[in-house]
């Protein structure tokens, strides 16, 4: 698995290839326009032509874009998986620590208790044991 660092970096790239499809065919596409547009000194541009020319580049824009946005969408939706199990497996290693701690004190706790009765008793004993003789 990558980390989620590789998978941004893996957004902005596919980012820039689009956003750079993008102009490029911008690009194109006003050239075209603009060179159909100025065929002819003082000759009126065909209207029709003009109108297929910009839908053909504002569907070549669409398609870029909704390019672009699927590609964001997958790579946001991997780096979120990504940093979900991450977050879940960091949950159950410090659960599994805490658990640990725990048992460890009330291990501690209870061995002093038990060293601190039998001290007890032993004093009590020997107490015991002084004023019998």
């Amino acid at each position: 698995m990558t980390a989620p660092t590789d998978q941004f970096v893996d957004i902005a790239n596919r980012s820039q290839e689009a956003v750079t499809s993008a102009v490029q065919t911008w690009a194109d596409t006003v050239q075209s326009f603009a060179s159909k547009v100025t065929t002819t000194p003082g000759q009126l541009p065909d209207l029709p032509s003009v109108v297929e020319t910009y839908f053909d580049f504002v569907e070549k824009v669409l398609a870029n874009q909704r390019e672009f946005a699927q590609q964001w969408a997958s790579a946001a939706t991997k780096a979120t998986e990504a940093v979900t199990e991450q977050a879940q497996r960091a949950t159950q290693s410090v659960t599994a620590h805490t658990v640990n701690g725990t048992e460890a004190v009330v291990d501690n706790a209870t061995e002093t208790v038990k060293v601190a009765g039998e001290k007890a008793a032993s004093t009590a004993r020997a107490a015991r044991n002084a004023t019998k003789a």
